[in-house]
């Protein structure tokens, strides 16, 4: 069970969350405002999840970095668990990361003779998928 947000999800909640549309949370923000909107992203992603609602968190521009395990160990924010937990934790309750084809390619393309370092989860895909995942259903942008 969830264990790193400081409340508990009630029955009621979770009733209605299965019987919700997919949630799609489009990441944008990279390193620029020191990992905040990405804690929010995930933390919304992981509740999402522990409500056991359908959620994928689409990475493009700059928030494809938060792709890469060593660039989310860095980010730690007031009242919140690390963001490497909450990433781990998504995706321990089966949450999607998938992140745009072509921001990856430009936005983190690591230094010659490198190679990027990823979470295993991590999918790669155009955006017509996030397209293409958007019918009925709902998005939050960070």
């Amino acid at each position: 069970m969830l264990t790193t947000m400081p409340f508990q999800v009630n029955q009621a909640d979770l009733a209605s969350a299965q019987q919700c549309e997919p949630l799609t949370i489009l990441l944008m923000s990279g390193a620029e405002d020191g990992g905040k909107r990405a804690t929010l992203a995930f933390a919304a992603a992981l509740s999402a999840a522990a409500m056991e609602r359908p959620v994928q968190v689409f990475l493009a521009g700059d928030g494809v970095l938060w792709g890469d395990p060593d660039e989310a160990c860095q980010v730690k924010m007031s009242g919140f668990p690390p963001l490497t937990q909450l990433i781990q934790e998504y995706l321990g309750l089966g949450g999607e990361l998938l992140a745009c084809s072509a921001s990856e390619l430009f936005c983190t393309a690591p230094e010659p003779g490198t190679t990027a370092h990823r979470w295993p989860a991590l999918q790669v895909r155009g955006m017509a998928a996030l397209l293409d995942s958007q019918s009925g259903g709902q998005s939050l942008s960070f």
